[in-house]
């Protein structure tokens, strides 16, 4: 039988002689409890001790998982209190507390049940892990703003994190999507090495009226308000260094590949300096044809 002050029928009980703190859960599904035992244990510090053993509400004995800590300066005695007794009894009514708690714990529950769901599709579909890998080798920090890879194999992860599964077709495409891009990577590796060899080497673009000689890789043709149709061209020269210029007269006939020589202004880049601007080419001349 109960003696204590803190009892519904104690005489001497009265709500007005207790403390709210804060609210806890007490036996969360997912996280730590941690934050819970430290605020307990700065009360105890001062003196404080447990009115009652155990997680029941102090008040009426009830179970509870929700609970308010209550202190009772007099007695220097902590209470756990369940949201009803803090309702009807002690008129210290924290319910939007309460609800952040439960809220809480569902959403803990939501998580634990969509990991699980998770790691079994994964274990299930080891293409799954192989496109997890590769986002977190090629992430450089927590979201996709630090994401330097394939835009489409970051959208597939993104996609299971958010729905714990992928379709039979996005499943099929992730391993071709890997090996493309293992093969983009070792082709980048490759240019990256041929270029720091052709720096090391001291090859740079020259500046001022040279002949060119050399392959072109590429046109880039749109329609300018001003000027009308324009035509430039990226040509790679013999010594390895390349320059964007419009496309010269006569070039028309020209295709990707040609080999070609041709006189122009150059200006080298402030940023690479295997690369440079042409103007006012002349002279141009196709000297190999790819398909001849």
């Amino acid at each position: 039988m109960r003696t204590d002050i803190h009892r519904p029928s104690a005489p001497e009980f009265n709500p007005e002689n207790y403390e709210f703190v804060t609210c806890f859960d007490l036996h969360p599904e997912q996280g730590s409890t941690k934050n819970n035992r430290e605020i307990v244990s700065r009360y105890v510090s001062q003196g404080y001790k447990f009115a009652n053993a155990g997680f029941g509400c102090a008040h009426c004995g009830k179970n509870i998982r929700y609970a308010a800590l209550m202190l009772h300066p007099s007695t220097m005695e902590m209470l756990y209190i369940g949201e009803q007794c803090l309702t009807n009894r002690f008129q210290s009514m924290t319910k939007a507390q309460f609800h952040a708690l439960r809220e809480n714990a569902r959403l803990n529950r939501d998580r634990i049940a969509k990991s699980e769901r998770k790691a079994k599709f994964t274990a299930d579909h080891s293409e799954v892990q192989l496109l997890i890998d590769y986002v977190n080798s090629k992430s450089m920090g927590s979201n996709s703003f630090g994401f330097y890879g394939n835009g489409f194999l970051l959208s597939l992860y993104e996609q299971f994190n958010r729905n714990a599964e992928l379709s039979e077709k996005q499943l099929s495409s992730i391993v071709p999507a890997l090996e493309r891009e293992k093969r983009n990577d070792e082709i980048a590796a490759e240019r990256k090495a041929s270029k720091d060899a052709l720096i090391q080497a001291g090859v740079k673009a020259p500046e001022g009226r040279v002949t060119v000689a050399g392959k072109i890789l590429g046109f880039k043709q749109w329609d300018d308000d001003v000027f009308g149709p324009q035509c430039k061209m990226i040509v790679q020269s013999n010594e390895g260094w390349k320059v964007y210029v419009t496309a010269p007269a006569g070039s028309g006939e020209a295709n990707v590949g040609d080999e070609v020589t041709f006189s122009a202004a150059l200006t080298p880049s402030q940023d690479d300096v295997l690369f440079a601007y042409g103007k006012r080419p002349t002279k141009f001349t196709i000297t190999r044809k790819v398909n001849a």
